[in-house]
């Protein structure tokens, strides 16, 4: 089946981001140990998910209410969304991107932007960069329970997008978003910048491209 849509990653396939991630661990950890998570059991080093994950798991050990948890998290999220917005300023445009993003239009095919930022976040930067106007529909990390790499993230980019999984390409910079197009059953290009272990995208159909520039000749 034909492609009809093409699904970007953010920060680092279509912007630089400068998101302070150790600052906004910093304050998410010190907020989730203040209200009751044990401390030393979170640190800097991991995941943002992996904090949310511990978190949540300590707390309901603890006996917390299903309630007071969401109102937990939501209150981190906001740490986390407050911290994005701060790095507006900062961000700069990944290099070949618009052109990228005009091209695919220009054949009539759907762009969406799906990230693990905020929705406010990619607004403002894909508004920034002259981005916005060739993306069809967002879907960030607060428009979902479970972001990538959870594939529920995947389905709901796909539904603003109205289209099917084998109708539709993944393209991001990190393993996990190739484990999310794993799981969501999409094609996946992987822009390669960094040192990544292949060996993650393992079972995960795959093409590499060296950057933003070779997308659109690769969908």
């Amino acid at each position: 089946m034909p492609v009809r849509a093409v699904i970007f990653d953010l920060d680092e396939t279509l912007i630089h981001s400068k998101i302070d991630f150790k600052k906004m661990k910093e304050r998410v950890i010190a907020f989730l140990e203040k209200v009751g998570v044990t401390r030393g059991l979170l640190n800097t080093n991991m995941l943002n998910m992996e904090i949310t994950s511990l978190a949540v798991e300590d707390l309901r050990r603890k006996g917390f209410p299903e309630g007071e948890i969401r109102l937990i998290l939501s209150k981190a999220e906001e740490i986390m969304n407050r911290t994005e917005l701060e790095s507006v300023n900062e961000a700069s445009p990944i290099e070949g991107a618009q052109e990228t993003l005009k091209a695919l239009k220009e054949r009539g095919l759907k762009i969406g932007v799906m990230t693990r930022s905020c929705h406010e976040y990619a607004e403002k930067t894909l508004t920034k960069f002259g981005l916005r106007a060739y993306v069809d529909a967002i879907s960030a990390r607060d428009d979902v329970e479970e972001p990538k790499p959870n594939p529920r993230h995947a389905y709901h980019m796909m539904r603003l997008l109205g289209v099917k999984a084998c109708e539709a390409v993944f393209v991001g910079d990190h393993w996990l978003d190739g484990l999310c197009a794993k799981e969501a059953g999409l094609k996946f290009i992987l822009i390669l910048r960094r040192n990544i272990d292949l060996k993650k995208l393992e079972g995960c159909d795959y093409r590499v491209a060296g950057s933003i520039k070779e997308v659109a000749r690769m969908v």
